[in-house]
């Protein structure tokens, strides 16, 4: 998951999501005095004015992409694009969603998961997602066996003013999503730990 930091929840960062977004990104937005909320995080995209600002927290460990012109020291788990499309581009390549297979004509999530335009193919089986039902089953394949709790997903997947409005939503999101991935993962593949969240097993 990507989770754009501003200093505050800004136009630049909530315009930034909503075109990761359309482009199967789950992403979501913080302030920087909110980042904690929102982990697991296997991504953080900031602006290069707060960067200084994000890698003085104790989150050195999660790889940062910067967007602007100012500087930014590579040692520091980052790197700097010039604009947000390089951004979108920076972060399929650093969710390891990037490049062509042999073949040219898609790329592997893992080595069991293979994204294909307008599909994936999961151990041999063909599945279709909505736009939404992708960015959760990223949510939750990037996650690994952790627990993403029902309000990440929201803010991870649901575009704009949705994710406040729409609390059953991701309940039949996975509900949908579990009757497509049982021909390859097996019955209920996405589990339900009460209190906790949902995470993804077999994978």
């Amino acid at each position: 998951m990507v989770l754009i930091c501003d200093r505050g929840v800004t136009e630049r960062a909530k315009n930034l999501r909503e075109r990761m977004l359309m482009r199967g990104i789950p992403a979501a937005v913080s302030a920087l005095s909110s980042i904690r909320a929102f982990f697991p995080v296997r991504l953080f995209v900031c602006y290069t004015d707060v960067f200084d600002d994000l890698r003085r927290l104790p989150y050195g460990n999660v790889r940062c992409i910067a967007v602007g012109e100012g500087f930014v020291n590579s040692a520091l788990n980052a790197v700097r694009v010039g604009g947000e499309e390089e951004a979108i581009a920076a972060a399929w390549h650093s969710l390891a969603l990037h490049g062509p297979d042999a073949s040219g004509f898609g790329c592997h999530l893992t080595p069991e998961i293979f994204r294909g335009p307008g599909f994936y193919e999961i151990r041999g089986h063909t599945v279709l997602f909505t736009r939404i039902e992708e960015r959760i089953f990223l949510c939750l394949a990037l996650a690994g066996n952790r627990c993403v709790s029902v309000e990440n997903l929201r803010a991870f997947s649901l575009p704009g003013d949705r994710e406040k409005r729409t609390e059953g939503a991701i309940a039949m999101h996975v509900c949908n999503l579990n009757a497509k991935l049982a021909p390859a993962l097996g019955e209920r593949p996405i589990r339900e730990k009460r209190f906790y969240g949902y995470y993804l097993e077999g994978i």
